[in-house]
């Protein structure tokens, strides 16, 4: 009996921890999508300074939400994010065009992590 109690405890530990970091994940996710539709409206309105510090800001945010993400996930997924993340502030300093196309690329890599992180029969299958 002592056996089903304990195997039972640990079931339910691992379901928590589970559910605790998946939700973890996904809340930081779509913090970096807020950030991102930001970044994308400063820009529209011409404030470069602000678009550029916001950029920098990002930078430091992806780097302190996903650094437990690689636990939990491929390695690849994460370092493909980061190269684009790390290459914003450059991009807006030297070429404002490529800026636009790498934050639409990264919103849409941030957006497709967090579709494939989502428990579905679809990602299960």
């Amino acid at each position: 009996m002592r056996r089903l109690i304990v195997a039972v405890v640990i079931l339910i530990f691992v379901t928590v921890l589970s559910i605790t970091t998946l939700n973890a994940q996904t809340k930081g996710i779509y913090e970096l999508i807020e950030i991102t539709d930001k970044m994308q409206e400063t820009f529209d309105n011409k404030e470069m300074d602000k678009c550029l510090e916001m950029a920098n800001d990002f930078v430091d945010k992806f780097q302190k939400t996903t650094r437990f993400f690689p636990l939990f996930m491929r390695h690849s997924d994460v370092m493909k994010i980061e190269e684009t993340v790390v290459m914003l502030p450059i991009f807006l300093q030297t070429d404002e065009s490529n800026f636009t196309a790498e934050l639409v690329r990264c919103k849409n890599m941030l957006e497709n992590l967090a579709k494939l992180e989502t428990p579905s029969l679809e990602n299960i299958l």
